[in-house]
């Protein structure tokens, strides 16, 4: 397999790394993002692996979450050559160990730059050693920073065939980030998912019907991992019961609140992520972690208006462009700015989207996207036990119902005060800035309370 480099398109892509990938496990940072590095390392090798070292560093995010948050999972299913879709992706540590081939994961204290660097050394069946760094920038983004003990000159290159959509060199785009987009839009009231087709067409070479069947695909496991999670999923290693059911078997009785949008909201949510965390397929957006607030409050919303799937699609692609705007400042991995970069950055997206589905134009939508996202900043990730599980259900209802307020706010004309573009730099500040403790380490917050330390204890009893 020949690698891509993108020197002349770096751009970031709506569904390379805003809105997916399609996957299975917790963490895209972590478990997809794993299975691209396994892909690559058996790419590199060229032949069947016999043994893979993978290093984590001391003090970078994977050192305490590798294993509860499926890294080591995702590195031996690619390195089977298996996709992050596929069901046996659970069993691919077992699976190596039938067709022996050793995996070791070991940690130690090397002066990591980035919180998930995968150092890997390889032994394939015929002699053959390689040994390469790559990175997991969010999202189930990867970049490959270093082979055979040289430096890749561009840090930004992927393995083409990794990702879903095929960028073309020097594309011809219709702006260069937010406040080029802004410009074009004076004057027009045009809706934000028609930029976000232009910038999608633009970088893949692609014409919009191509996006939009892309667009509907991604909605519709949106909608099955509703319906999985409603009708009940079951995982041995999680730390959350089924609960999505309660709040809509309970909808229509005085136990609860008259709420009907709200709870419907928190219901879908929390489907989703009681599907991402039964190893159901889910759409990352822009991450596993994240993966119940855009889908769960867009599906809602749309069940009470009656829109159609082609109309979530259209809003699929205004929340994609603001993903893409985050991106082109940042990644969206917790591991390097909190929670803020995932649920927070989603509540931004999910805020676009309902303007869209509602209407509303482009400007609006972006005014909505600034004030969700000035409601998350600073949010931190403290995961309880290693999981992708708590505080996470409940920071994906905060940012999708922040969503649903900062869109009708901007629908009625509140005004946003800071423009989108800089509330997104003033969110990457404030991440940098962020002890290391409070970014997916498991080293602060909830993660280190005493409860959360007995509900490690047993699930690594189990």
């Amino acid at each position: 397999m020949s690698m891509k480099k993108e020197v002349k398109n770096n751009h970031p892509s709506i569904f390379n790394n805003v809105i997916g990938p399609i996957m299975r496990g917790p963490s895209s940072s972590h478990t997809a993002a794993a299975v691209r590095i396994g892909h690559l390392a058996r790419n590199l090798l060229d032949e069947e692996p016999m043994r893979a070292e993978v290093i984590f560093d001391l003090n970078g995010s994977l050192a305490t979450t590798y294993k509860g948050q499926g890294s080591a999972m995702g590195f031996a299913g690619g390195l089977l050559g298996k996709e992050m879709t596929d069901p046996e992706l659970v069993q691919a540590e077992e699976i190596c160990q039938q067709k022996h081939i050793e995996i070791i994961f070991r940690v130690e204290e090397y002066g990591a730059v980035h919180p998930n660097t995968y150092r890997v050394y390889l032994l394939g069946e015929h002699g053959r050693e390689i040994s390469f760094t790559a990175l997991s920038t969010g999202g189930g983004v990867i970049n490959l920073v270093e082979l055979e003990g040289e430096r890749i000159a561009n840090d930004h290159d992927h393995v083409a065939p990794l990702m879903p959509i095929q960028l073309v060199a020097d594309p011809a785009l219709p702006f260069l980030d937010v406040k080029g987009c802004q410009s074009i839009m004076e004057g027009s009231d045009n809706s934000l998912a028609e930029y976000g087709q232009r910038w999608e067409a633009a970088l893949g070479g692609m014409n919009r019907e191509d996006i939009m069947k892309i667009a509907l695909h991604h909605i519709q496991v949106m909608r099955q991992a509703i319906d999985k999670g409603m009708a009940g999923t079951h995982y041995p290693d999680r730390i959350l019961p089924r609960q999505a059911y309660r709040l809509r078997d309970m909808a229509n009785t005085d136990q609860l609140i008259p709420a009907p949008l709200t709870n419907l909201i928190i219901a879908n949510v929390t489907a989703i992520m009681e599907s991402k965390s039964a190893m159901e397929l889910i759409v990352a957006a822009p991450t596993a972690g994240s993966c119940g607030t855009l889908g769960g409050t867009m599906m809602a919303v749309a069940e009470l208006l009656g829109k159609k799937e082609a109309e979530l699609a259209e809003a699929l692609m205004a929340a994609g462009l603001v993903g893409v705007f985050i991106a082109q400042q940042g990644g969206f991995a917790a591991e390097e700015g909190g929670c803020q970069y995932e649920c927070g950055a989603a509540s931004g997206m999910t805020a676009a989207a309902l303007v869209e589905l509602m209407g509303g134009s482009g400007k609006t939508a972006l005014k909505a996207a600034s004030m969700a996202l000035q409601n998350t900043m600073g949010l931190i990730c403290d995961p309880v036990a290693d999981r992708v599980e708590v505080p996470c259900l409940g920071k994906n209802v905060m940012a999708a119902l922040n969503g649903l307020a900062a869109a009708n706010m901007a629908l009625a004309g509140f005004v946003e005060v800071i423009p989108l573009g800089q509330v997104i730099a003033a969110m990457h500040e404030v991440g940098k800035g962020m002890d290391s403790r409070y970014r997916c380490t498991c080293k602060g917050g909830l993660s280190i309370t005493p409860a959360a330390a007995e509900i490690g204890k047993k699930l690594k009893r189990h």
